[in-house]
């Protein structure tokens, strides 16, 4: 048995992915560990971090932009 999706394919994928997308590949990263080693893993939940904090800077411009109409 082998993992859903191979490190470059989460590494690429990640970028696409909205909140709710984010949270299901938590989960199966999550559920799918042993496949991966420690810094495969380590660099995983960093993109996870780093896209969270994207859409989370994003909501804060939109709510800023709407504050103006």
């Amino acid at each position: 048995m082998q993992a859903t999706y191979s490190f470059p394919e989460i590494k690429s994928l990640v970028r696409s992915l909205d909140n709710s997308s984010i949270n299901i590949l938590k989960e199966l990263i999550e559920e799918e560990k042993d496949f991966f080693s420690l810094p495969e893993l380590r660099a995983i939940n960093r993109f996870i971090q780093i896209k969270n904090r994207q859409i989370v800077g994003n909501e804060v411009k939109f709510d800023y932009l709407l504050s103006f109409n």
